[in-house]
């Protein structure tokens, strides 16, 4: 089976690469906005009364400062931060105690996608390509994928049977709403799996009659905003397959955080030979090829961190093979 990721956004040491911020909703957005919600007054009432103690803020801003698009530094914010206390029945230090260090003023940098990143990695005509269509330069844009887990689960002939898949997003700009994941099957006849998602939303799932991918459309249940992270876990469990498998591959375009894949043999059949390899691109050959041990409980595990641009994958041989 080979699995094409949802793609990160590229991020190369030229140093025009994306940039975003490293931190979830600060703390203090997520108390503001809760208190605001429990005191229930509306943004402008909140403003009204903050003027009425010679402090002048506009809704905008505190609505900004509700979704950290904007957070207090200047000394006249940090006087309407103590006041907000107040006027929201909170204890003294109880939003104020939360603000971080000042960060550096400017402009929020834009998001720099580089829409030929995931054909350099695929390549020209790609089945990839083909399954997506259009959107193939820039599909899943406005996300990174910082983690990524995957456990492949075989069935007795060495088939598979089932892959949960868990990723840990973050949004790179306002708005993002989903994610997209491609799937090769090694028997794109038996038709389409079944699909369960645990943390997100499944809008659309179909299959490419072409090429044989199954794109599973997530959605994330609201927009996210620059620099919120969400988690998206599901599972697919395939038809009845007819032949076994001997490798799983993701595509990572690149700077991932960490990339762990985990698979279970059969406890009566381990694999023969069983190692991890990485590859620059899709027509690369096999690199950094390591032995891999099969555990007690019949599973093998790969687990890359800082991930580059490239495939990463687990491959075996199962005993009855020719050597």
């Amino acid at each position: 089976m080979t699995v094409t990721s949802g793609l990160t956004s590229d991020n190369s040491e030229s140093g025009t690469g994306t940039v975003f911020s490293t931190d979830s909703p600060a703390p203090f957005a997520v108390a503001l906005r809760e208190a605001v919600r429990r005191r229930g007054l509306p943004l402008d009432r909140i403003c009204e009364r903050l003027t009425a103690r010679g402090i002048r803020l506009t809704p905008a801003t505190l609505s900004y400062w509700q979704r950290d698009r904007t957070r207090p530094e200047r000394s006249d914010s940090l006087r309407a931060v103590v006041a907000l206390e107040s006027i929201l029945d909170l204890a003294p230090g109880e939003l104020s105690g939360l603000l971080r260090p000042q960060r550096p003023r400017g402009r929020r940098p834009a998001v720099r996608i580089d829409e030929h990143a995931t054909r350099r990695l695929y390549g020209p005509a790609s089945r990839q390509e083909q399954a997506l269509g259009d959107a193939f330069p820039r599909f899943n844009q406005g996300i990174a994928i910082l983690l990524t887990r995957e456990v492949l689960h075989l069935d007795r002939r060495g088939c598979v049977s089932r892959l949960t898949i868990n990723h840990l997003v973050r949004a790179v700009c306002d708005g993002p709403d989903q994610l997209i994941n491609l799937h090769f099957l090694d028997d794109p006849d038996a038709g389409l799996p079944e699909a369960t998602v645990h943390c997100g939303q499944l809008e659309s799932m179909r299959q490419d009659a072409a090429s044989g991918g199954v794109m599973l459309q997530i959605g994330f249940g609201r927009p996210l905003s620059f620099g919120e992270t969400t988690t998206v876990d599901y599972e697919i469990r395939t038809a009845s397959q007819e032949h076994p498998t001997t490798l799983h591959e993701r595509g990572i375009r690149g700077n991932q955080d960490a990339y762990l894949l985990q698979v279970h043999f059969p406890h009566d059949r381990p694999p023969a030979i069983c190692h991890s390899y990485y590859r620059e691109n899709a027509s690369a050959q096999q690199r950094k090829v390591r032995p891999l041990t099969v555990d007690s409980s019949g599973a093998a595990h790969l687990y890359a961190a800082q991930c580059r641009q490239g495939i990463y994958g687990m491959s075996w041989q199962w005993p009855d093979e020719d050597s």
